[in-house]
């Protein structure tokens, strides 16, 4: 598993000013990070002895990233010129919002050349389990070379493009917002109708 020395100095984005974007369920809340485990950075089911749990908050720099991470995610995958084909019930009635922090963020960039002095590598991180990516949060929320909010990541489903895996300290340290919540379910939002148009996604 993955090891970083204490006074190992990370590869620091700083992000301000920027509107993210989340997509999440009507009954969430939309500030409320995943703590089950069950995601690409979370905190591990038995999480470090040093830095304890932690909750990360998932956003993404676009309405297209969120989407494709969040309901398309490994459907992507399929015969060249075909059309994703994605159950209805897996967008339907999902809501979006934008999201914006007061203060800037410190993020741990988790990609490109960073991931070479880290010692690791993209065909480690990008695969279907989540050992190794949640090793690797739990290592980078506990480090003190600087003390980072959150980590920088390529989408895994757009890869030109990066989200950020947020630790729910920052969620209030950097006076998180939400605002222009609002439904992208295909039945009736616009949004969403033109990003299946693009990615040629189709409800079944």
């Amino acid at each position: 598993m993955p090891a970083l020395d204490a006074g190992f100095r990370l590869d620091i984005e700083t992000v301000a000013r920027k509107r993210l974007h989340r997509i999440y369920w009507p009954s969430q809340d939309p500030l409320k990070p995943s703590v089950l485990g069950s995601n690409r950075y979370d905190c591990p089911a038995i999480p470090a002895r040093v830095g304890g749990p932690f909750g990360v908050l998932y956003l993404g720099f676009d309405l297209d990233t969120c989407w494709m991470e969040t309901v398309v995610r490994g459907k992507v995958v399929r015969p060249a010129g075909t059309d994703i084909l994605i159950p209805r019930a897996n967008m339907t009635d999902r809501w979006a919002c934008k999201v914006t922090a007061a203060e800037p963020l410190l993020l741990a960039r988790f990609a490109d050349t960073p991931l070479v002095h880290l010692g690791e590598c993209a065909s480690n991180i990008m695969g279907d389990s989540y050992l190794r990516t949640q090793a690797w949060a739990s290592l980078l929320h506990a480090h003190a070379y600087p003390q980072v909010d959150g980590l920088l990541y390529r989408s895994r489903f757009l890869s030109d493009r990066f989200c950020i895996a947020l630790f729910d300290r920052a969620i209030t340290q950097r006076k998180l917002r939400v605002y222009q919540e609002r439904s992208i379910d295909p039945a009736t939002s616009g949004e969403a109708q033109d990003i299946l148009r693009r990615y040629k996604v189709v409800p079944i």
